[in-house]
Parts: C-alpha cells; structure tokens; sequence
C-alpha cells in the first residue's frame, strides 16, 4: 500500500519548516524520500586583474615591416613624411567593393580627403571608410580580408 496523498503532504509541510534537506521514511514495506532543493552554491567572483610587474614584463619585439611597405628612402624619413590612414573600428578589411571589382586604390594613387579607400566590415555591414589626408599613396598595409583593429593603420600617404 502507497503513502497517502495527504501524509504526504503532511511531511512536506513539516520539512519546510525545518533545516532538513532530505528525509527518507520507511514504514510496512513503503518507502517515501522527501528532497528538498539546495540552493545553487555561491560562485567565487574572478579575481581582480594584477598587471605584472617590470621584471616578468614580456621583451618587446621588433616585427619586419609588412610586405608591401615601399620605402622612399629609410623607413625613419619614410614614417616621418607619410600620415597613416587608420581603422575607426574593428572588422574586417577589403580593398575592393566585390572580389570581381578593382581596389579603392592601389599603389602610388593619388587620394583627396574624403574618397573612398577601403571597406571595413563590422557585424555584417559594410562600411565605406574615407581618406583623412590627400596626397598620394605609399603603402598598402593591410592584406585583402585580413582582421584590424581599431585605430590599426591601414594606408600610408604622403601628403601633398
């Protein structure tokens, strides 16, 4: 013979009154557990980030300049007399409007303030982005479909 609807319910009443989380009765052959949900255990918050100190710092290191940087003469006069064209977000960089079309600019063009250079594609919208500078195009940094950054260079023109 099963437990009776309302003893059941008797018992349930009774434990929530009380600390108990579990309690198995058996009586004639009958046998009747009662759980009581615990609560989900406190989650540690993560630890606060901790910059390392100067002596476990990480060496910088000196990358080769991109593979279509051309420059004029050094790469110290060629930085100092060229302005970059920066990313103003993060996504992904294209040269051209459409795998079929031609580039924004290419090489040794000639750029005015505001004409479109490249597109950036962020969350699925593609983004016209335009020249801050006029002047003429000396390297290309950023490969076709690559990842940048916000505020990574993408174009050095020298100005005219």
């Amino acid at each position: 013979m099963a437990f009776d609807l309302r003893e059941i319910r008797q018992f349930i009443r009774f434990l929530s009154d009380t600390d108990v989380a579990e309690v198995e009765i058996k009586e004639d052959g009958r046998t009747l557990r009662i759980t009581r949900a615990q609560p989900a255990p406190p989650v540690a918050a993560p630890a606060p980030f901790v910059a390392r100190p100067a002596q476990y710092a990480v060496p910088a290191v000196a990358l080769p300049p991109p593979a279509s940087f051309v420059p004029s003469s050094s790469a110290g006069e060629t930085r100092e007399t060229t302005l970059a064209i920066t990313a103003p977000m993060v996504g992904t960089f294209y040269k051209a409007a459409s795998p079929e079309s031609a580039p924004f600019v290419k090489l040794g063009d000639m750029v005015k303030k505001g004409q479109v250079v490249c597109i950036i594609e962020a969350m699925k919208l593609m983004n016209e982005i335009e020249s801050e500078v006029s002047g003429r195009v000396v390297s290309i940094i950023k490969e076709n479909a690559t990842p940048v950054e916000y505020g990574e260079e993408m174009f050095l023109v020298e100005p005219s």
